[in-house]
């Protein structure tokens, strides 16, 4: 009996794997595995997926994503939401942004609030046009001039961020830059523009 079990699920899965193999869409199989559960329920709740695998391919379609204030730790797994366009997550408990590395087509960023410090992972996006950083604990905002310099930020634009927690050299050099390329700059206190 053990035997027949045996192999019919060797022989499902290797019925799997082959069409995986000839599917040539690796977006629809690649399986996304997110650490937050709190992030992997908004996001089931967003493509109306509650159960089962969520794949590269269930993300597609999400454009924008407003995860605010729900004690998310990590945005592990959002790096496959290449799609969206507008992501808020203010007022998580996040430190580590860099997911948002590969959302080429993030236009509307809003990390207020969080523990985010390091912004690298903004230099590379050429879509982006706004980004609020109010209350967090960013000191340097270079990437955001990396950024302005790779075709990315320019005339139009909008940067919030804690002016006064800013480094010299944000203040001195950075800020002026960015306004130079036709950025607006707002300066915000505790977390609200003044």
């Amino acid at each position: 009996m053990r035997t027949n079990w045996t192999k019919r699920s060797g022989i499902a899965a290797l019925c799997v794997l082959l069409a995986v193999t000839l599917s040539g869409c690796p977006a629809a199989t690649t399986i996304v595995v997110f650490s937050d559960e709190t992030l992997e329920a908004a996001i089931r709740e967003a493509i109306g997926k509650p159960l089962g695998f969520v794949y590269r391919g269930d993300l597609l379609p999400l454009s924008s994503l407003d995860v605010s204030n729900l004690e998310i730790r990590s945005l592990s797994g959002l790096e496959y939401c290449t799609n969206l366009t507008f992501l808020d997550v203010s007022g998580n408990p996040i430190s580590n942004i860099s997911p948002v590395a590969n959302l080429v087509n993030l236009l509307n960023l809003n990390i207020d609030g969080t523990n985010v410090f390091e912004l690298s992972a903004l230099a590379g996006l050429p879509n982006l046009d706004s980004v609020s950083l109010c209350g967090t604990l960013v000191t340097d905002i270079q990437p955001l001039v990396t950024n302005s310099v790779n075709g990315g930020l320019g005339p139009g634009d909008f940067v919030n961020v804690t002016c006064d927690d800013l480094g010299d050299q944000a203040n001195d050099f950075d800020i002026p830059f960015l306004e130079g390329q036709g950025v607006n700059v707002v300066c915000c206190a505790g977390g609200e523009e003044s």
